[in-house]
């Protein structure tokens, strides 16, 4: 008679544990649903990057669209009139690149005398400046002379936010022996930071690189005119630049002085 509680009561202690551990489960089951959902719904908000805070770049070199054949041809009309025309049997015959470093973009582009208007090219004072980098960029030297079907190289500067395409963007760099063969476009920053350990001359701006008559070397914009840079047999820059006669002229006459100008002004203070 005393015995059938006591089978009760464990009975009874038998029952509740597994009752109460899947009311247990059953929670745990709901609070870890719970929690995952939350971190499957936070996630894409932890992958999305912040906006940047930096500022905006000043130039806009990179928002420019590539140039057009039309662009091209009125820029070259803009500067050379008919006098010159684009030498279509290289490809590419023109580059783009900020060359004289003031944030906006300029155009190399190959030409050739137009038929019948040499003497256009060869007029005492152009439009642009002259220069072959065959010869040594040094006072006294006679102007240099374009031939018939040959080869150049005009570097059209840029002119604010729209660069080259600008309508008052006519400063203009005319050089002879110039055009060679694996024509690219090397940015100032990447181009001294691959060549730290040799002797550089200074640059202001993005470098043109080629193959000219064997020798690979770079283009680059020497503040006074372009100059041909050889890492093999560089020793360093000339004091000063030469500037055709011409350019002279137009240079003196909106208000800047030629070197032979101060030293004038000097002896007579």
């Amino acid at each position: 008679m005393r015995q059938a509680p006591v089978r009760r009561r464990q009975a009874v202690s038998v029952r509740m544990p597994s009752h109460r551990l899947r009311i247990v489960t059953a929670v745990l089951v709901a609070a870890l649903c719970f929690v995952g959902g939350c971190a499957k719904r936070e996630q894409p908000k932890e992958q999305v990057p912040p906006a940047s805070t930096e500022a905006a770049p000043s130039r806009q070199i990179s928002r420019l669209s590539p140039p057009k054949a039309g662009e091209i041809q009125e820029a070259v009309k803009r500067v050379f009139n008919e006098a010159a025309v684009i030498d279509s049997s290289h490809n590419p015959n023109f580059i783009v690149g900020d060359f004289n470093g003031d944030d906006s973009q300029d155009i190399a582009i190959i030409l050739k005398p137009a038929p019948g208007k040499l003497s256009e090219m060869n007029e005492d004072a152009p439009a642009w400046i002259l220069r072959d980098l065959g010869m040594p960029a040094q006072p006294g030297l006679a102007s240099p002379r374009i031939t018939r079907n040959e080869v150049l190289l005009a570097v059209i500067h840029g002119y604010g936010p729209d660069g080259w395409r600008d309508p008052q963007a006519t400063q203009t760099y005319l050089l002879k022996n110039a055009v060679g063969s694996d024509v690219k476009i090397h940015s100032k920053r990447e181009f001294l930071t691959e060549n730290q350990s040799k002797k550089l001359p200074r640059l202001f701006g993005d470098l043109i690189g080629e193959v000219l008559q064997g020798r690979s070397g770079y283009l680059y914009f020497a503040q006074a005119t372009y100059s041909w840079y050889d890492p093999k047999t560089f020793k360093g820059e000339a004091e000063r630049r030469l500037i055709h006669p011409g350019a002279e002229a137009r240079t003196e006459k909106f208000g800047l002085f030629n070197l032979r100008a101060k030293k004038e002004i000097a002896t007579k203070k």
